[in-house]
């Protein structure tokens, strides 16, 4: 496949069409993060340089946001957070003016209409050179398991258990990772936390909650809380960090 690599930093352009895809590719509840809301647009803005754009000529194939944290090296001790873990880190460490030697994957993107085509490896493969070129070891990911919303009421920890026939993760974007030298190393089960009013999840969803309790939706990977009387909604995403080196 023939494509080219430009940062943010390059095209800014390229801003609007970006989110374009996020908004694609993730359930909509997933757009409703409060630690996202105050701190995306600022790491972007920051750190324009790791806001990858894959294409074809002037067409948008895929997408991935990054950003740079210091962190210990002792993988073990990495945050039961993820994602709004990173995205809070990046920006202290960069006010406090901390020297990042590791590169946060954020989130990797592929258009739907140009899905099933390797994309996602070829980002993935991006994302890890870009943090070689500039003098980082490891990339460490929070991946969103794909297939783990059919299995929302399986713990994460179980999940990343199971295997396919070969050996491999039963997950397909695990399996991706784990062939392109990835290294599955634990749940971040409080990767983000979306919440809003009973009336926002229906309105997010397409789906009633006429009681208060725990309900499986479409897209999400765990249920989520419904409170009636406290008329709040709340969903904790469970991601996994994977570890690649460079």
């Amino acid at each position: 496949m023939s494509y080219s690599v430009v940062s943010l930093k390059d095209r800014y352009d390229l801003l609007d069409a970006h989110w374009k895809i996020n908004s694609e590719v993730f359930p909509e509840f997933l757009l409703h993060s409060p630690v996202g809301y105050k701190y995306w647009m600022a790491v972007v803005e920051t750190f324009k340089q790791y806001q990858l754009v894959i294409m074809d000529g002037e067409e948008i194939l895929a997408a991935a946001n990054s950003s740079p944290v210091f962190f210990d090296d002792n993988f073990s001790r990495l945050p039961n957070e993820g994602v709004e873990w990173a995205l809070q880190k990046s920006i202290a460490d960069h006010k406090a003016g901390i020297k990042p030697n590791i590169l946060v994957g954020l989130q990797i993107m592929v258009r739907k209409d140009h899905q099933g085509k390797r994309l996602s490896s070829i980002v993935l493969s991006e994302m890890s050179k870009l943090a070689k070129r500039k003098g980082f070891k490891n990339v460490i990911i929070p991946v969103r398991p794909t297939q783990k919303e059919y299995y929302p009421l399986i713990p994460m920890e179980d999940y990343i258990q199971w295997e396919n026939g070969n050996g491999l993760p039963f997950d397909s974007w695990l399996r991706v990772h784990v062939k392109a030298g990835g290294k599955i190393l634990k749940p971040c089960e409080k990767s983000g936390i979306i919440a809003g009013t009973v009336n926002d999840w229906t309105k997010w969803t397409k789906q009633d909650f006429p009681g208060t309790g725990s309900y499986i939706i479409s897209g999400a990977l765990s249920p989520i809380s419904i409170d009636i009387e406290k008329d709040k909604g709340v969903y904790v995403e469970p991601n996994v960090w994977v570890l690649h080196r460079t």
